[in-house]
């Protein structure tokens, strides 16, 4: 079953044979050059379809960006809106507040005014603390 030629010799022919049949390599073929210039014609056959791209998911990220701006802007002026009604409600709550101690400081400073030069007629200081009173209801119903 041995070949006349050895072992040695079918590998050797087998290898002569394998090199006569053996593509090119491709670096033979193609330069630097040619790679160079395909990319370049890629670029520039891609390139108006990769702006026409852009420019439309530009676009619509510009037409989102003002939806949620004016989403926003009407989220954020209800609210101002809300806080100014409250701080309204706050000022007039604190102004009737105010003028309601300033109110009962006036009265308590009078009927006490009063009371001194009253001391000893116990019927006129019955009748200005009746006096007092309905100056005190006054003041909580209409201030």
């Amino acid at each position: 079953q041995h070949s006349p030629l050895g072992p040695f010799r079918l590998r050797s022919l087998a290898g002569a044979m394998t090199s006569m049949f053996r593509a090119p390599r491709a670096q033979d073929l193609v330069t630097d050059e040619d790679v160079k210039t395909w990319v370049l014609a890629a670029m520039d056959a891609t390139m108006p379809a990769l702006l026409k791209e852009c420019r439309e998911v530009l676009l619509f990220a510009m037409q989102e960006h003002k939806k949620v701006l004016a989403e926003q802007t009407v989220i954020m002026r209800r609210t101002l809106e809300e806080q100014s009604a409250q701080m309204i409600r706050t000022l007039e709550v604190q102004g009737r507040t105010v003028s309601r101690l300033i109110a009962f400081g006036g009265l308590s400073g009078i009927c006490s005014a009063l009371w001194k030069d009253l001391e000893g007629d116990r019927k006129a200081q019955y009748s200005l603390a009746v006096g007092y009173g309905l100056g005190v209801f006054v003041i909580i119903l209409w201030v």
